[in-house]
């Protein structure tokens, strides 16, 4: 089976591309600039057309017996308009769809996030069942992209994976890692809100379990390392992999809670409240993670420190 990743130089689908390269499955990666896409045995590198125009998704198709679809927008600035993120994530997605259909490919996998179907924090535990109700445009153009897909392909996967977090993570989680290397000690330890991670190494291992099924699952499906975390426990793992004391302080009740939605109005539910997901469906089939959380934390730590990471 010949495997077209998409967004072969993201953070997400440069670490598909080298699970499957590792199985030694034969992969086609389609990324904007070919040049960035890691050289690996059984990896054939293609262009990928422009998202936001019309692309012509046939060249990429010939001879291709499954997709996994990791091209997208996400971590952009709040100036992006949804029209563009909507053109993007989600007619792009579906265009793919339809020509995938026309080429005979057997197998399609949508990579998209369970802010499609929540918003940063949720008091419930989030279900792939859940009336989707996301919160912002970026959410939306998922949960748009997912019905496009679905509708051209019957029986695509959707794979809905919570905040990414390994070597190379971008966002909040880069956010997070420079707070860690901080020499200070961090007076974060009130902060009890739960959420659900996956490894880079974790989310390219499902999606290889996923092909390897003889039968699609469920339409719809999370994934996750295992239990979630909060906050201080990232800190701590990031900074115990440095051989250095987690330097946790715990205040007052709610004092950390209540500066940060002073200072940081827009990360606060993200800091403070939980976001725990169900991946049942997943492990049904059969699947493993691969490393707990505390090793994609490490490995993220390490190359933080050492430049070695899109921050």
């Amino acid at each position: 089976m010949t495997i077209l990743v998409t967004g072969a130089t993201g953070f997400v689908g440069a670490a598909i591309v080298r699970a499957l390269a590792y199985r030694r499955r034969a992969v086609r990666a389609a990324a904007r600039n070919p040049a960035l896409v890691e050289r690996l045995p059984g990896v054939e590198v293609v262009a990928l057309p422009d998202l936001a125009g019309s692309p012509d998704w046939q060249p990429l198709l010939s001879n291709v017996t499954a997709v996994v679809h990791a091209a997208g927008l996400a971590h952009q600035p709040p100036t992006i308009s949804l029209s563009t993120l909507m053109r993007v994530n989600a007619e792009a997605s579906g265009t793919l769809a339809d020509a995938a259909v026309a080429a005979g490919v057997s197998r399609f996998i949508l990579m998209s996030s369970i802010r499609a179907v929540t918003g940063a924090s949720a008091t419930h535990l989030v279900q792939p069942t859940d009336e989707p109700a996301p919160t912002d445009d970026y959410g939306r153009s998922k949960l748009a992209a997912e019905f496009a897909v679905c509708r051209a392909f019957p029986g695509a996967i959707v794979l809905r994976p919570p905040v990414v977090h390994g070597a190379g993570a971008k966002g909040n989680m880069a956010r997070l890692a420079r707070l860690a290397l901080s020499p200070l000690p961090l007076p974060i330890g009130g902060l009890t809100g739960r959420r659900s991670l996956v490894s880079e190494f974790n989310l390219a291992s499902a999606v290889a379990h996923l092909l390897d099924l003889a039968d699609a699952p469920c339409p719809i499906i999370h994934v996750q390392d295992g239990p979630p975390l909060t906050v201080p426990d990232m800190i701590r793992a990031m900074r115990q992999a440095f051989g250095r004391w987690p330097m946790v302080m715990t205040p007052p009740a709610g004092i950390d809670a209540a500066a940060i939605r002073m200072l940081a109005p827009g990360l606060a539910s993200q800091l403070v409240d939980d976001l725990v997901i169900s991946d049942d469906g997943l492990r049904a089939t059969g699947w493993q993670p691969i490393e707990p959380s505390s090793d994609g934390l490490a490995r993220m730590a390490r190359t933080a420190l050492f430049g070695q990471t899109r921050l």
